[in-house]
């Protein structure tokens, strides 16, 4: 079995942090969703070929990211790029050559779901060994998604984001395929979008009476596609961690709850509320860090508090009176305040911004 990624796609809704990095390149907990990804294929499938299918805008940055990581040596990955966004259906046509007869897992690069979840399906598809499956997740509304509408344990139709949706059974993004699918898409035309759509492909095995079943995730799922969603699964990520202390801190330092403080991070005065995570040369002083916060390597904070919020590395900020909270912000911004903060204040920070509050 081998597996699919993608990870093109433009990030509109996460704007401006995708100006500069594909959103599936953004950190949760201080690690990109891709690689999380990544972890969980490695710990829970016995896959060891993955294809990524990239954007020409930013396929150089996730090539280059994986080409250095841990990753390349345990997968062999191969990067596959698509000119256009032609649909996600179009985007697993042209993985045909790398994926060959086998059967493979498509992922979309910009979802999250608990550990366990892509064990129990991917037995369940060795197992039952339908042409698809189908994670789908239950949620109040899914209107803005596809859904599945499932009888008898079978899936029977898959729409785009129903007005009137007979399923509250949202498409998780995550299938597993039989190489037959490539057929499907061979046979099914672009929609309205003009896009090939992977909801009409799954339709046409249907039609042709193959069988198509359901996984339900259980536990949680998230499409971090927008900066709402980000936070939200860094704070299950961080409550998930092990805790672990590798620099040293003194007296004036009060640590409660789980936290992460990796090597070489200076910290003084400061209140950290766990959980959090801190990479290393961090410097901080005067300051109340979190809950659910993560902070990158070489961040310096002073005379400011911070809760569920995601620093990227190489960020400044300095004497805010108020409270951070609810914030995305990028690589090497910088910002100094004066004594006029608000309460609280939510931010959503493109990379290499400068400000300054009088």
């Amino acid at each position: 079995m081998k597996a699919v990624i993608l990870s093109g796609g433009s990030g509109q809704r996460l704007a401006p942090l995708t100006h500069t990095t594909t959103k599936q390149l953004l950190p949760i907990a201080n690690k990109p969703t891709l690689f999380h990804i990544l972890d969980l294929i490695k710990e829970e499938t016995p896959i060891k070929e993955v294809a990524i299918v990239v954007s020409e805008d930013y396929g150089h940055q996730v090539k280059e990211k994986i080409t250095n990581s841990e990753y390349n040596g345990y997968f062999k990955f191969d990067f596959v790029f698509q000119d256009k966004p032609l649909g996600l259906a179009h985007a697993v046509q042209i993985t045909s050559m790398h994926i060959g007869y086998d059967p493979f897992l498509m992922f979309l690069g910009d979802i999250l779901i608990d550990k366990g979840e892509l064990k129990k399906a991917y037995e369940m598809f060795v197992k039952n060994k339908p042409e698809t499956l189908v994670l789908v997740k239950e949620i109040d509304d899914p209107r803005p998604y596809g859904i599945a509408e499932v009888e008898d344990g079978k899936v029977t139709k898959l729409v785009e984001k129903p007005q009137n949706p007979k399923s509250n059974l949202c498409l998780s993004g995550i299938y597993f395929f039989q190489s037959s699918i490539f057929y499907a898409i061979a046979n099914i035309k672009p929609s309205y979008r003009g896009e090939l759509e992977i909801t009409d492909a799954i339709d046409f095995q249907i039609s042709l009476n193959k069988i198509v079943e359901p996984y339900v995730i259980k536990s949680w799922w998230f499409d971090i596609g927008t900066p709402e969603n980000m936070l939200k699964g860094n704070e299950v990520i961080l409550n998930n961690l092990p805790a672990s202390v590798n620099s040293k801190l003194d007296s004036s330092v009060k640590i409660t709850g789980k936290v992460v403080i990796e090597q070489h991070v200076i910290i003084e005065d400061s209140e950290i509320t766990g959980p959090v995570i801190i990479a290393r040369n961090s410097y901080i002083k005067g300051c109340k860090i979190g809950p659910y916060v993560s902070l990158g390597e070489n961040v310096y904070l002073q005379n400011t508090k911070i809760e569920n919020s995601i620093i990227r590395e190489n960020t400044k900020i300095k004497d805010f009176s108020g409270t951070i909270s609810d914030s995305v912000i990028g690589r090497n911004a910088e910002f100094s305040f004066g004594t006029n903060g608000k309460s609280k204040t939510k931010l959503v920070i493109g990379d290499e911004t400068k400000c300054i509050l009088l």
